[in-house]
This record gives C-alpha cells, structure tokens and sequence, in this order.
C-alpha cells in the first residue's frame, strides 16, 4: 500500500501518477531513506533487480519527476506527494481525470498552501513587521523588476503552477521568471527574454510579484510570477484570511487619475480587484450642472487597493500615477 502521504481519493487513479516501477522504490522506501546499495537488495528481492548505470537513470528520472529526494550522505528518500503533484501539473497534465477528482486535487493543495502561509500572513498583519529570513510575496512595479533583474544572475523559465492547477483563465501559464531551477527541468533564459516575457504579461493585465530571499552568499534567490487573481494561491489565500494587504504585500496605492483622464475607462476593466469604478449618474449630474466636462475620470477605492500597478501600466493617458506607502526589506533590489 503506498502512503507517501497521498489523499485517499486519488487512490482509484494513482497510476496516473506513478509508473509500476516508482510504486515499487515507493514502498521500498517507506520505511526510510536509503543508500543505493541496499535499494539494489530490495529490487532484486522483488525479481528487479537494477543495476549501475540503469539505476542511476531510474532514479535520476524518479528524482527529477518530484519522486524522490537525495540527502547528502547519498542516501535516497521520499518526497511529499505535493512536490510530485507540482511537477505533473506543470508538465504533464490531468491525463484523463474525472472533474470532480481534478477539483478535489486543486482544493487538497490550495488548503496546504493556505495551511502552510497562513501564520506568516496573519502575523504580518497583525504585527505589520516583516522578517528579512521569510520569502513574502509582495507586489513590485515594472520599473523595479527591471532593477531587479539586473541583479539577477540566471533566468529560467517555468509553467505557472497555480495556472497549472486552477485552470480558471485564459492566460498563458509560461509566464513564471524563477532565479535558480529546482530540479533542473525549467527553460534557461537570457535577462531580455525575461524581461519581455514579464512586459508582454503586464499588458495582459497580469501583476507582477515577486518572492525573493538573500542566501548567505548575497544572492538573490526566489521567483518573479505574473500572477492573476483567480488561480493564484497567495491571492486566494488572501481573500480566504483577510490579509489582502499583505499577502502578496502592499506597498503602493493608485492615485486618483490627474487630469490627463479622458474617462476611456479602461483602468475598470484591467483593475483584477474591481476596486476602480465609472462615476456615478450622480457624479455625472453635478458635473453638468456645475458647467464641467461631463466625462469625469474613474473612482479610485484607495482603501481597498492592492497596489498592483496594472492599472497605471494599463493607462493609455498616463495619468494614474502610483504612491508608495511601504517599503520592502528588499528595497534595494528594486532601485537602479
């Protein structure tokens, strides 16, 4: 019987996940990590036996599928079945799952992130202090990914996961900038192709975030997503806790548009937060009746902003301009 922590109603459908041979490293494994010198008894034990290069294609494969796990004493472990989810939702589909099973899934990993953030974005709020050693998803504008990116040494792209999973657009899922590539299965980028790839999203209507950590050499470590807000995990979560502020983090506000506005409107429909709203019939009357022009710009609800930006990248007019009203432990990294 394979454990490996995966929820029982995926157990009609767990070949769908798994080769014959992987179940078998699967509840060999269940007892605990293991050099491959013992992996090689086990498998003749059970009449497959594997040996030299082949096992180490076998697990290489096993490795690179989020099956398993190297430690550093060359032993060889399991990995949570969320990091083999992760990889086969990115590369190789739903293969054939009923609807009801693809929605079980997404909700059983969208309760583990939630689960698993939860703390760090209730204390954000609650204490609105942020630790430097925890990545925070926080939203940052095109000027400063292009700051960033400077700084960056490596750009691979990856699918996004949460699009991935979700399904809930139509946007594109190739649009997830990572700085190192776990496991070695994203596409290596140049910094230009990086850089359009995140322009092309934002006029889409995509926010950019980033979630980025220093390691003890300096390095910039982490991830820019182009994220929407109806498969993205951090947006759901936020929605779901009340931490809309914080996660992804605030910490810039769209301004009322200036009076370069022409009232095209088109800020309404790329806010993702429905937050910028056309004037009222009321509005509208006072502005007739004062002698003004009667197309006036859009409202703004500052209160209730994310700070995302898309609008103001969105504005054919420039006139909405942004304020920034945090900075980020990573300020730094966001300024030429």
């Amino acid at each position: 019987m394979i454990t490996m922590k995966i929820p029982k109603f995926l157990t009609p459908w767990i070949d769908r996940f798994f080769t014959p041979e992987e179940m078998l490293l699967i509840n060999i494994l269940q007892s605990g990590p293991m050099k491959k010198a013992s992996l090689v008894k086990h498998l003749a034990a059970e009449n497959k036996l594997i040996m030299g290069t082949a096992l180490d294609d076998f697990l290489q494969a096993c490795w690179k599928r989020g099956v398993i796990n190297h430690l550093e004493d060359g032993r060889v472990m399991l990995t949570d079945f969320h990091v083999r989810f992760d990889y086969w939702a990115l590369f190789e589909g739903w293969k054939d799952l009923p609807q009801k099973t693809r929605d079980q899934l997404n909700q059983w990993e969208l309760d583990h992130y939630i689960n698993s953030h939860a703390g760090k974005a209730l204390e954000l709020k609650h204490k609105d202090t942020r630790s430097p050693n925890h990545i925070y998803p926080e939203y940052v504008l095109l000027h400063e990914v292009e700051a960033l990116f400077t700084k960056i040494e490596q750009f691979f792209l990856w699918p996004c996961n949460c699009r991935a999973m979700m399904g809930l657009c139509r946007q594109s899922e190739y649009t997830c900038i990572r700085f190192s590539n776990s496991r070695g299965i994203g596409w290596e980028i140049s910094r230009e192709k990086a850089l359009f790839i995140v322009n092309q999203a934002n006029k889409r209507g995509l926010m950019q975030s980033s979630e980025i950590g220093i390691d003890g050499d300096g390095k910039i470590t982490g991830a820019l997503c182009n994220c929407c807000s109806d498969c993205c995990f951090p947006h759901q979560l936020s929605q779901k806790l009340g931490v809309e502020h914080y996660w992804p983090l605030r910490r810039y506000v769209a301004q009322t548009p200036d009076k370069n506005c022409n009232g095209c409107g088109r800020c309404i429909g790329r806010c993702p937060f429905g937050i910028i709203t056309a004037p009222t019939i009321n509005d509208t009357m006072r502005s007739v009746d004062s002698g003004k022009e009667n197309r006036l710009p859009p409202v703004i609800d500052m209160d209730h902003c994310r700070g995302c930006g898309v609008c103001s990248t969105g504005c054919p007019q420039d006139a909405i301009h942004m304020k920034q009203v945090r900075e980020s432990v990573f300020e730094d990294q966001f300024k030429f």
